[in-house]
C-alpha cells in the first residue's frame, strides 16, 4: 500500500473519484462555482483577499458546492481573522516557537486512508509556564492554514486525538477521538449530548486507555508508540521544521482581511479623516480617528486592495 504524505499536494485519481462522489465534484461544476463564487466575492469590495483555486475551494468542498453557503462561510472566515487578529490570528510561526516546542502537537507524516490527516494534540504536555491557552489556540489556527491548502484534507477531512493524560477553520472533521481522558469528561459529554447534533454525535468517540478501541478507527501504522501504534516516540520535529518553514506564506495571508469602516459625518461641515495608529503589547493595535474641518473636499476611492488609495481630483 502506498501512504499518501501529510503534505501532498493536489489529488490522486482516487482522491478525485472521492470528491465526484462525496461532495459531487466535476471540472465543470468546479468551474461554475468558482466563477460564481469570484463574482460574490467582488461583489464585497471590504474584504481583502485571497482569489486562487485552491483557497476558494476550502469553502467550496467543505459546503459540497452549495456557492451561497460556502460564501457565508468565508465572509465568516474573513470576519473572525480581522476581529480577532493579535489574540488568534495574525501571528506567524515564529512567534508561537515556545508552544512548539513543546512536543505537544503532532501531525502524523502521513494519512489514513482515503487521505484523512491524523492531528494529535497532548493536553499533559502543554506547559502553561511557558505559553498561554491563547497560544496554543492560536498556533492551532495558523496550522490550519496550512493544512487547510492540501485538497486531501479538503476533500477527506482529518482526524483529531486528543491525549488528556497529565491533566477544536472551515474544515472537514471526520472524528475526534479522546484518549486517557479523567471521568469528568464523560460528565460533561453526558450533559451535552441532548444538545449536540446527530452527526456531531457519531464523530466523537472517548476510548480512556483501550487503545485498542482506537485502533479499529485509526490502524497502528499512523500512531506513534505511546497510542500502541508503530511509529515511533511521539516526535514533531519533522512537523516543527515544515511549520517554521511557512514563514512567509503565513505572512502573505495575515496581509489579507476585512477593511475597517469610517462611518459618514454629520452634515454641515466638510472634514479631513485622521487616522493615528497606536502600537500596543501583543499586537492589539488601537485606532484613533479625528475629525478636523478642512475646506478642500478630497474624494478618496478605495481600491480593491485596501492597502492602496487614489485620490480623485476635485471636478
Amino acid at each position: 500500500m502506498t501512504l499518501l504524505p501529510l503534505w501532498f499536494k493536489g489529488l490522486t485519481p482516487e482522491l478525485q473519484k472521492r470528491a465526484e462522489t462525496t461532495l459531487g465534484e466535476t471540472s465543470h461544476a468546479k468551474a461554475k462555482a468558482l466563477v460564481d463564487f469570484r463574482r460574490l466575492i467582488n461583489e464585497q469590495p471590504d474584504i481583502y483577499s485571497r482569489l486562487d483555486e485552491v483557497f476558494l475551494l476550502r469553502f467550496l468542498r467543505t459546503k459540497k458546492y452549495d456557492v451561497q453557503k460556502a460564501f457565508k462561510i468565508y465572509c465568516n472566515y474573513y470576519h473572525f481573522q480581522s476581529k480577532q487578529r493579535g489574540k488568534f490570528t495574525g501571528f506567524k510561526p515564529s512567534d508561537m516557537k515556545k508552544v512548539i516546542e513543546m512536543n505537544n502537537i503532532l501531525y502524523m507524516p502521513y494519512r489514513v486512508p482515503p487521505g484523512s490527516h491524523v492531528a494529535i494534540f497532548r493536553m499533559g504536555a502543554f506547559d502553561v509556564t511557558k505559553a498561554t491557552a491563547q497560544d496554543m489556540i492560536a498556533t492551532v489556527f495558523m496550522i490550519g492554514e496550512m493544512i487547510l491548502d492540501t485538497e486531501a484534507t479538503q476533500v477527506c477531512g482529518g482526524i483529531i486525538i486528543i491525549d488528556a493524560e497529565g491533566n477544536c477553520l472551515p474544515e472537514r472533521l471526520r472524528a475526534i477521538h479522546f484518549v486517557h481522558e479523567p471521568f469528568p469528561y464523560h460528565a460533561i459529554y453526558k450533559l451535552m449530548q441532548p444538545l449536540l447534533k446527530k452527526k456531531i454525535k457519531e464523530r466523537l468517540h472517548f476510548h480512556g486507555n483501550n487503545m485498542s478501541s482506537l485502533h479499529k478507527y485509526v490502524p497502528k501504522d499512523f500512531l506513534p508508540e505511546e497510542l500502541g501504534g508503530n511509529m515511533g516516540p511521539f516526535n514533531n520535529k519533522e512537523f516543527a521544521d515544515y511549520f517554521f518553514s511557512q514563514e512567509t506564506f503565513i505572512d502573505r495571508i495575515n496581509k489579507y482581511g476585512q477593511c475597517r469602516h469610517t462611518q459618514f459625518l454629520p452634515f454641515g461641515q466638510f472634514w479631513q479623516l485622521l487616522v493615528y495608529q497606536v502600537f500596543l503589547p501583543y499586537h492589539q493595535d488601537a485606532y484613533y480617528v479625528h475629525a478636523v474641518p478642512v475646506v478642500k473636499i478630497i474624494t478618496l476611492k478605495i481600491t480593491h486592495n485596501p492597502q492602496f488609495f487614489t485620490e480623485i481630483p476635485d471636478i
